[in-house]
């Protein structure tokens, strides 16, 4: 008996097996931490991003997208982990169902050894063109030791996809255990890269389903997946809840949309609902706090499900062909239609620069909210995926927008973001902040009236001027560049990396100081948290900043949940 190919039904197979197993690791990457301090978060956000994107695909499924074609199932699943990325190994996890999804072509039912080697090829070049300055020793090096075994296999005349995927898997082994000698911070943690292990599970996963070995996690394959080969669920009428195939719209034709979201939240639906009114007409999202009624009228159905994707679960589709001039059905809930801008907010001014801005803390969303951003809640263990950033890109109202990360793990998501909503005609840019007081320095200098160019240049000179600390408790014993340290006791971190192991807040504090001053500063900007005491720092900021009578010292309690202490010199 030949082995399986890959076709629709076991790529969706290796997607929900990676989901499971990603799912049982996310704790165990999670905690290849290169230092002792509870943001790692590695194995969520990829877990999340497949999660996601197969929450993604049920919605679009439901439309009747995606059930016959290998290249149309494997551009949806590749389309759902961009928007459900999180993390920069989110995004770069995303490239690997691109690759194979572009590897893929129209017609082809089972992808073969070269589709196989093309993707895996395809996805490494695209995760290294991706990273502003690549290192070796992260999941990049195992993405391009998993295409250099791929390839292997092809060149030596390989027939078989799963010797095409085991040959891949293995030099992915190989590649993670290599990644201590790449990286000294690795090294001296004694772990691998938690990205690079992740991609392993990944690729283990496929490799587990073309060799047969997952009839557990098969057997559990979602009831959503089990749509008949018409593309179509019921007899496709509307009165008895099923739906049209989704065939694209074209013309003047319009759709009336409505469906259940769940899993939501207030911040979420408002601007799934600001989202919609860029999209079409007569929009209302209703109900609350976790479950709403959607409904809208547009072109494309396609696009008011993946809007709905980035807010919660998208359920119950139904649509209703606007074609004939038929009588618009109610919303479930019994809310009518309503014009697109009674949205209950009122009118809005328009300003010419509109800013995005990720950050956590309540003190520090009300700081960049009255800064003029529109907030996503975005932080070390909470990160906001690409398609949250991308909805909120869409809900702003403003002509020109940029978008600001404030944090090194959500650099690549907010870029992914930014090109998505370019493609689909809107002006952004992202101002590359990787930290939250670099973020603070870029929106002081925010002018909305002011030319947007000359004011995104501004802005990223702003930050570009700021050097971050931060001050935490180890949550574990472990090896540090500066010497070992114990849980409890406290680390100064500069840029990322620590510089400081102390027995109170205030000592590493000090060396931290040490370290971001310099010559020409300005600006002493700190940052307290939750679980920061109010005086803990006084004992050094007094003398240190006494010395200094020049500079501005800015303190604000930002509620932070990782980080006690930031600090920013600028």
């Amino acid at each position: 008996m030949s082995r399986p190919s890959l076709d629709l039904v076991t790529a969706r197979r290796w997607a929900v097996t990676a989901r499971s197993a990603l799912g049982t690791a996310r704790e165990r990457i999670d905690a290849l931490n290169v230092y002792p301090v509870a943001d790692g978060d590695t194995g969520t956000n990829m877990f999340l991003t497949m999660d996601g994107a197969l929450d993604f695909v049920r919605g679009q499924f439901e439309l009747g997208a995606g059930t016959e074609r290998l290249d149309e199932g494997l551009a949806l699943i590749a389309r759902g982990m961009l928007l459900s990325a999180r993390g920069n190994s989110g995004v770069i996890l995303s490239q690997l169902a691109r690759g194979l999804a572009e590897a893929v072509g129209p017609g082809v039912r089972a992808a073969g050894p070269e589709d196989l080697a093309v993707a895996f090829e395809t996805a490494a070049r695209a995760a290294w063109d991706a990273v502003a300055a690549p290192v070796e020793g992260t999941i990049l090096s195992v993405a391009r030791a998993a295409a250099e075994g791929a390839r292997s296999v092809v060149d030596a005349g390989g027939t078989q996809v799963a010797d095409v995927v085991a040959a891949a898997l293995q030099e992915a082994r190989v590649a993670l255990a290599r990644t201590p000698e790449q990286l000294p911070e690795l090294r001296h943690a004694g772990v691998v890269d938690a990205g690079g292990a992740g991609l392993v599970v990944v690729v283990e996963a496929l490799d587990a389903v073309l060799q047969e070995r997952t009839h557990a996690v098969v057997a559990e394959l979602p009831r959503w997946w089990e749509v008949p080969s018409t593309g179509a669920a019921g007899d496709g009428s509307a009165a008895d809840g099923g739906v049209h195939a989704c065939a694209p719209v074209t013309g003047e034709d319009q759709v009336e949309v409505m469906y259940l979201l769940t899993g939501s939240d207030p911040v979420r639906a408002d601007r799934l609902r600001g989202h919609l009114r860029r999209l079409g007409e007569s929009v209302v999202v209703a109900g609350g706090p976790h479950d709403y009624r959607v409904h809208v009228h547009l072109r494309d159905p396609r696009s008011a499900v993946e809007a709905g994707s980035s807010a919660g679960q998208v359920e119950e589709v139904r649509l209703t062909s606007l074609v004939d001039g038929g009588r618009l059905a109610r919303a479930a809930d019994g809310a009518g239609p309503r014009p697109p801008d009674d949205d209950g907010r009122g009118p809005s001014a328009v300003v010419r620069l509109g800013v995005v801005a990720c950050v956590l803390g309540p003190g520090l969303q009300d700081i960049f909210s009255a800064g003029g951003a529109q907030v996503v809640p975005s932080g070390p263990r909470r990160r906001a995926s690409a398609g949250q950033l991308l909805s909120a890109l869409w809900a702003a109202d403003a002509p020109h927008l940029v978008l600001l990360p404030n944090d090194p793990d959500t650099v690549m998501v907010a870029r992914a973001a930014a090109q998505e909503a370019r493609a689909g005609g809107l002006v952004v840019d992202v101002v590359p902040t990787r930290s939250v007081v670099e973020g603070l320095a870029a929106l002081a200098v925010l002018d909305e009236d002011a030319d947007p160019r000359t004011t995104v240049a501004d802005m990223t000179d702003a930050c570009g001027g700021v050097r971050s600390g931060a001050l935490t408790p180890a949550d574990r014993d472990a090896e540090t560049p500066v010497g070992r340290v114990l849980r409890g006791q406290w680390l100064g971190l500069v840029d990322g990396t620590v510089v400081s192991v102390a027995e109170h807040p205030a000592e590493a504090a000090r060396t931290v100081l040490d370290r971001l001053w310099h010559p020409g500063a300005e600006v002493v900007t700190v940052v307290r948290g939750e679980r920061a005491g109010e005086d803990e720092l006084d004992a050094v900021l007094g003398p240190a900043l006494a010395e200094h009578p020049e500079v501005e010292v800015v303190r604000l309690d930002g509620g932070q949940p990782t980080f006690p202490w930031l600090l920013g010199v600028e």
